[in-house]
This record gives C-alpha cells, structure tokens and sequence, in this order.
C-alpha cells in the first residue's frame, strides 16, 4: 500500500470528508485517491467531495481572491463573479455546482497536488485541530441555504471592493470562512462567518 502524508493509496479511497474527520487535510487527500493515469480531474474532485463540493470551491477562490495571487487589476472581481455563479447554485439547492464541460474536464498533475499536500500539511493539520462537527443548528440545510446567499453577496461585493487597495481581502476571506463551514459542517465557524459579513458591510458603508 502507497502512502503520502497519509494520504491512501488508490485502491483504499479516503471518506474522511464525509465522516467529518480532518476536512480541510482530506480535500487533497480525497483529490489524490481520485486520480486517473496520475491527473486528477475537476470531475473527479466535485464526486470526491459529494455534496460539499461548495466548501473547497469557496475556500480555493476566496483564498485566490483574497491574496496577491489576484494583484492583477481586475482580477480579484473575476474570482467574485464565479463565486457568486456558483453561490447562486448552491442557493438554489443544487447538490453539486454546475460546471461547463470544459471546466470539468481541466485536471492537476497527482505528482503537484503531493507536493502541495506535503507543504500544507502542518497548516492543515492545526486548522483542522480547531474545526469538527457542532452546532448542528446552525451547519444543517436552511442554514447552508442562507449562508449561499451571503456567499453570493460577497462575491457581487468582490466587483466594487477590488479598486480599494486591500479591502477585497476582507469579503474574500469571509468567503474563505463559509467555505471552511460547509465543508467541516462546522456550525461554529458559519457564525464567525456570518460576524464577518457584517464586518465586510460595515467596511462598505465607510468604504462607499
């Protein structure tokens, strides 16, 4: 049996995102037990994460968005309008995000996705030690429901946030957050989440 940061190997598939154990460490985890001829395909990371495909989306594109990896003008308001395309999805109760066929089929080489997994594993695993399944009551379905319509919000606010200097970080990272909700159904972490968009509201208000 292969093994990698303990990721398992192919022929024992990782469900840790589904038994709540570790979520943020088994979205590459569960990416690498998915790969085919050593790529792994965006088809095959939105059947790993089942019905939590949102979370890891929202987490990757506020972190895109809230970091100087979108420094290009512009850029960061681009990531806000697919957020905002796939929060409207998930408000509408869609189980996996609609993507277009071209989207799907792009894929990430087994070998890089190591690489980042070995690099991020301390990280992870401390993040991962402040997150679990509670507070069920505020995790559960209606809940996720709204909090896609907060998502969708941010994701429209990325679009005038974008041309103040660093202010697009601060939606983006309430994104971030919502994301790590969704996908540790941490019912904790969606009320900091939602603390937050009324931070990113107030901010608007002096901002504009």
């Amino acid at each position: 049996m292969r093994q990698c940061c303990g990721v398992m190997s192919k022929s024992k598939k990782s469900n840790s995102v589904e038994d709540g154990e570790a979520p943020l460490e088994s979205i590459i985890d569960d990416a690498i037990a998915r790969s085919e001829n050593g790529r792994v395909s965006m088809r095959a990371l939105l059947k790993a994460w089942n019905d939590r495909s949102y979370g890891p989306l929202f987490i990757l594109l506020g972190f895109v968005g809230g970091t100087p990896l979108a420094v290009v003008p512009g850029a960061a308001a681009i990531v806000g309008v697919f957020i905002t395309i796939l929060a409207l999805q998930m408000a509408l109760g869609l189980n996996h995000p609609w993507l277009p066929e071209i989207a799907l089929k792009q894929s990430v080489s087994e070998e890089k996705l190591r690489e980042v997994r070995k690099k991020m594993d301390k990280p992870l695993r401390f993040v991962d030690h402040l997150i679990t399944e509670r507070w069920r009551w505020a995790a559960g379905e209606a809940m996720r429901r709204a909090a896609a319509i907060f998502v969708a919000a941010l994701g429209v606010l990325m679009i005038p946030f974008d041309a103040v200097p660093f202010a697009v970080a601060a939606p983006a990272w309430t994104v971030v957050l919502f994301g790590v909700a969704i996908t540790a159904r941490d019912g904790f972490v969606m009320m900091l989440a939602l603390l937050g968009c009324l931070g990113v509201g107030f901010l608007g208000m002096r901002a504009f």
